[in-house]
């Protein structure tokens, strides 16, 4: 039994290493440059031709790319928890007595994110009042830096 159950485990283990290793054999190694310019041309835009630099995106954009990511996020989550409170609230009227226990377990957790997202934005709109942003040196006009040098 043990015997058969090693040969298995072999078959197994040469179906899947031996197109790797076949693979690996027929490919010649790539050179370091070689190899930077295909990952390079893995990140470059398909539409551009000749040279072209991958240049890290400015941080303000990020942030705002991940605001609007987190705030769909946020709303797809409460039109989730809505929608499941309905078709929970339908079930306990048309369902058993356990389905009631459901229903209310899902309004509670729709009350509790409500109050979460009431708390998130109260806080946010308490760092807006607060925290003034300071302007890139860039921004500001070489007389407005001159006087203040003064």
């Amino acid at each position: 039994m043990t015997r058969a159950f090693l040969a298995v485990l072999a078959i197994a283990w040469i179906t899947i290493f031996l197109p790797a290793l076949l693979r690996a054999g027929r490919k010649s190694p790539l050179s370091t440059a070689e190899r930077f310019t295909r990952r390079m041309a893995l990140m470059a835009p398909k539409s551009t031709r000749g040279r072209w630099v991958v240049v890290p995106e400015s941080s303000a954009r990020l942030a705002r790319v991940s605001y609007r990511r987190s705030r769909q996020a946020r709303k797809r989550l409460f039109i989730g928890l809505l929608l499941a409170a309905v078709a929970s609230g339908f079930a306990a009227l048309l369902g058993a007595g356990a389905m009631w226990e459901v229903h209310l377990a899902v309004d509670a957790s729709l009350a509790l994110y409500v109050v979460l997202l009431i708390e998130t934005k109260r806080r946010s709109e308490e760092q807006q009042r607060k925290v003034t942003r300071l302007q890139h040196p860039d921004s500001v006009p070489a007389n407005e830096l001159r006087q203040a040098a003064e």
